[in-house]
C-alpha cells in the first residue's frame, strides 16, 4: 500500500521528469559517442615538443569554466518555472479524474523562488567573467608588450605555477630574473582626461585618481621572493628575483624608491641590461634556470589529453 500511495504522489512528476530529461540525455550520450570515436580514431599527434602556458592560460581556463556555468544556469532559469507549470497541468488533470486537491500556490512559488536563484547566480557569474575577462585582458598586453625582450635573446614564461598561486610572466633576460605580477586597473571616467591614466608610485603605495592600493606590491614581492628560493633550490645555485608590477595602458609617475619596479609593460628594456655596472648573466646560467622553468610551465596533463586523446603516444609516452 505504502509503494502504491508513494507511485500515485510521484507518477505525474516523474512524467514529466522522463519527458524533459529523455531528449537531453538523448543528445549527450549521442555527443559523447561520437566524441569518444573522434578521439579514439586510428591517428596520432605528431607533436613531439611540450608545449608551455600561453599568457592567461589559467584564467583563460577559468573562463571556460564561468561560461559553462553561465549557460547551465540560463538552461535552469528557462526551463524550471516550465517543468513547474508542467507538472502543474499533469497534477490538475489528476485533480480533475479523482485525485488530490493541487496546491497552485506551492508550485508558483517554486518557480518564483527557483527563477531569482539561478538568476541571482547568473548575475554573480556574470559579474565574475567581467573581471576575469579584464584581467585577461591586462595579462595578454603585457605579454605583448614583452616581446622586444624576446626579440633581443631573453626568455619569457607565462603563467608559472607555484605553491598555491601563480606568477604571470617570468622574464630571464641578461639584465637579470624578473617575477612580473600584472594588475588591470580600469581608469575613472569623471577624473581629469590628463591624469585619469595616471598614477603615482612613491615607493610604498600606488595613488591613482581616486584611491589607493598597496596588495599589488606585497604580492609582487612575495612572488619574487619564492622564484628566488625555488630557482636556488633547483639550480644549486642563488638567483636574485627582482619583484616587478606591470600596470598596462597606464602612466607610472615614479616619487619614490622600493624593491619592486613598477612600470608600464611598454618600457621592458631595463631587463636587458643589468643595473649599476653589475655583469650580465651567462648564456648558460641562463639555460639552467629556464630549463627549471620550463618544468613549471608545461601544460597539465589533461590539456594533453584533450588536444592528443587518451590513447595518443606523446614524447614516447602516453599521456
Amino acid at each position: 500500500m505504502l509503494l502504491q500511495w508513494i507511485w500515485t504522489q510521484l507518477h505525474a512528476e516523474m512524467t514529466v521528469v522522463f519527458a524533459f530529461l529523455a531528449p537531453m540525455a538523448s543528445a549527450v550520450g549521442i555527443v559523447v559517442y561520437y566524441r569518444r570515436r573522434l578521439v579514439n580514431r586510428n591517428r596520432r599527434s605528431p607533436l613531439t615538443i611540450e608545449l608551455l602556458r600561453t599568457p592567461g592560460y589559467g584564467l583563460q581556463r577559468q573562463l571556460d569554466g564561468i561560461e559553462a556555468d553561465i549557460i547551465l544556469n540560463l538552461i535552469l532559469c528557462a526551463l524550471l518555472p516550465v517543468f513547474l507549470y508542467c507538472v502543474y497541468l499533469s497534477r490538475l488533470l489528476d485533480q480533475q479524474a479523482g485525485g488530490p486537491q493541487v496546491r497552485a500556490w506551492l508550485y508558483l512559488s517554486l518557480g518564483i523562488g527557483g527563477f531569482a536563484y539561478f538568476l541571482w547566480k547568473l548575475v554573480r557569474l556574470t559579474d565574475k567573467r567581467i573581471r576575469f575577462r579584464e584581467a585577461l585582458a591586462g595579462e595578454l598586453a603585457t605579454a605583448q608588450c614583452l616581446e622586444p625582450v624576446i626579440a633581443a635573446g631573453g626568455r619569457v614564461f607565462h603563467d608559472l605555477q607555484a605553491e598555491g598561486f601563480n606568477i604571470d610572466h617570468v622574464v630571464v633576460a641578461p639584465g637579470g630574473v624578473f617575477a612580473i605580477e600584472t594588475k588591470h586597473r580600469l581608469k575613472p571616467l569623471n577624473a581629469d582626461p590628463k591624469n585619469a591614466a595616471r598614477v603615482r608610485f612613491d615607493g610604498n603605495a600606488l595613488h591613482f585618481p581616486d584611491w589607493v592600493e598597496t596588495a599589488p606590491l606585497e604580492q609582487a614581492k612575495r612572488q619574487a621572493a619564492w622564484l628566488s628560493k625555488f630557482l636556488a633550490k633547483s639550480t644549486g645555485e642563488p638567483v636574485e628575483v627582482v619583484p616587478v608590477l606591470a600596470l598596462p595602458g597606464w602612466f607610472v609617475e615614479l616619487c619614490g624608491r622600493s624593491d619592486v619596479r613598477v612600470v608600464n609593460p611598454k618600457v621592458s628594456a631595463f631587463m636587458l641590461k643589468p643595473p649599476n655596472g653589475q655583469p650580465p648573466i651567462s648564456p648558460d646560467r641562463q639555460q639552467r634556470i629556464c630549463y627549471q622553468l620550463e618544468q613549471r610551465c608545461q601544460e597539465p596533463p589533461e590539456a594533453k589529453t584533450k588536444r592528443t586523446g587518451p590513447h595518443n603516444r606523446v614524447n614516447g609516452r602516453f599521456s
